[in-house]
């Protein structure tokens, strides 16, 4: 007789392991959310206030990017196949190194955007719409709460050279996008009844933040995200509370337009300011009218992808500089730039993938009724407003490229008909250690 009175008791995972047979440990998980994490934190430009930490933080999310694409090759390389529009961007991009007035510049940054495209799509095949829902809050909270105190202590980096806040952001408008996407994740978790106490701390912080930064970019936003909210969120109810939701939509647009009226302020203004332009003819309308002629020079393939802003001293780019005295990179409207570095043939492949992401929206919130479901819609909405002041489509490690190819991947999957066959991707909405 074998004595196992001191044999070590058996774990939760394996007791689960032998209870099922068909369920194994997924022990890489735990793995993957730091890694799910660790892209979120480099890609919001938590870090760009020390651009080599920055580029470290990146150069490590490649190594690991490739080691996890090696063990899941299988989740990879679905998730390529469901992507496969999206991957059209990467393509093109490498493609104008043929036309490209830098084509150095060009080819190494169409494949960092590749890998971007690529990494967004992995994450989608891996993790549920609520898992993405919950890192994405946990990881802009963070941020958030960071910002907030370098405000309030006067900490130099922490204003722009017009002394406005931006926190840890480069400009006051990525602070107040990246808010506006708190916002939206806070509302999805509130409704989804999770943790709303913390939830309901983080949007008051997200709102005090906006206000901070001064943006009316986000200022716009976040009033359509209060009209749009109870339209989206009460779809599944009865006519009469549809209804009312609809009703207080209304409201909220309505008592926002009082406000502009009742304090006096510029409405007109904030709307040019949100869309990237000013009364006159200075600041952004000037990169737009600049943006507006290039394109006329090169309408269809454009100037090459990333070339614009990096060639030589005599370019348009360093002398549109010079012009308005500031190294400005982007023209701060995405379709704007993607049109100069790729022409319509660019714009077209944007707006394209653009109409299928809301296809794709809109069949989930056909077929689910749950409030995380409303994730793409509201993303899609943000993206197509925030993305007229600010180049954040089409573009190498930005947030809005990883969520956009994310977001698409496990809108596809939420989708039954959508799957080919059985799905490699975490079974469970609960933490990783429950899992």
């Amino acid at each position: 007789m074998i004595d196992t009175s001191f044999a070590p008791a058996a774990s939760s995972e394996d007791a689960a392991a032998k209870a099922s047979p068909t369920i194994a440990v997924d022990r890489l998980l735990a793995w993957e959310w730091l890694f799910l994490h660790f892209v979120l934190v480099s890609a919001s430009y938590a870090l760009a206030l020390q651009p080599q930490i920055l580029s470290l933080s990146w150069y490590l999310v490649y190594l690991l990017s490739l080691g996890l694409f090696l063990l899941r090759y299988g989740a990879f390389l679905g998730a390529l196949w469901i992507a496969a529009p999206l991957l059209l961007w990467p393509a093109l991009a490498g493609l104008s190194y043929f036309w490209s007035d830098v084509p150095g510049q060009t080819l190494r940054t169409a494949v960092q955007l590749g890998m971007t495209v690529c990494i967004g799509a992995y994450l989608g095949s891996r993790f549920s719409l609520f898992d993405l829902t919950r890192a994405l809050f946990l990881v802009l909270t963070l941020a958030a709460l960071v910002s907030l105190a370098m405000i309030l202590a006067k900490v130099t980096p922490a204003y722009d050279h017009n002394g406005v806040a931006r926190g840890l952001f480069p400009h006051k408008n990525v602070l107040g996008g990246n808010m506006v996407l708190l916002l939206t994740c806070c509302l999805l978790l509130f409704a989804s009844g999770w943790r709303r106490f913390s939830v309901t701390l983080a949007a008051g912080i997200g709102l005090a933040l906006i206000a901070f930064s001064q943006s009316s970019t986000a200022v716009v936003m976040t009033i359509g995200l209060c009209a749009l909210a109870p339209i989206l969120l009460s779809r599944g109810a009865p006519a009469p509370l549809r209804l009312f939701a609809y009703i207080v939509g209304l409201l909220i647009a309505g008592m926002a337009a009082w406000f502009l009226l009742a304090y006096d302020l510029d409405a007109i203004g904030m709307a040019l300011e949100a869309l990237g332009k000013e009364r006159t003819l200075t600041g952004r309308s000037v990169l737009w009218e600049f943006a507006i002629a290039e394109i006329e020079v090169r309408p269809w393939l454009g100037g090459g992808f990333d070339a614009f802003w990096n060639g030589s001293d005599g370019s348009p780019g360093r002398y549109l500089q010079y012009v308005i005295q500031h190294d400005v990179m982007n023209f701060h409207n995405s379709y704007l730039d993607v049109t100069v570095q790729l022409g319509f043939v660019g714009l077209a492949l944007l707006i394209g993938f653009l109409l299928l992401f809301a296809w794709r929206a809109l069949a989930l919130l056909r077929f689910d009724g749950c409030a995380i479901a409303t994730l793409p819609a509201f993303f899609l909405a943000f993206v197509v407003c925030y993305s007229l002041s600010e180049y954040a489509l089409f573009r190498q490690h930005s947030l809005i490229q990883v969520l956009l190819g994310a977001l698409y991947v496990s809108t596809a999957l939420a989708l039954p008909a959508e799957r080919p066959g059985p799905s490699r991707r975490q079974t469970s909405t609960a933490s990783w250690a429950e899992t």
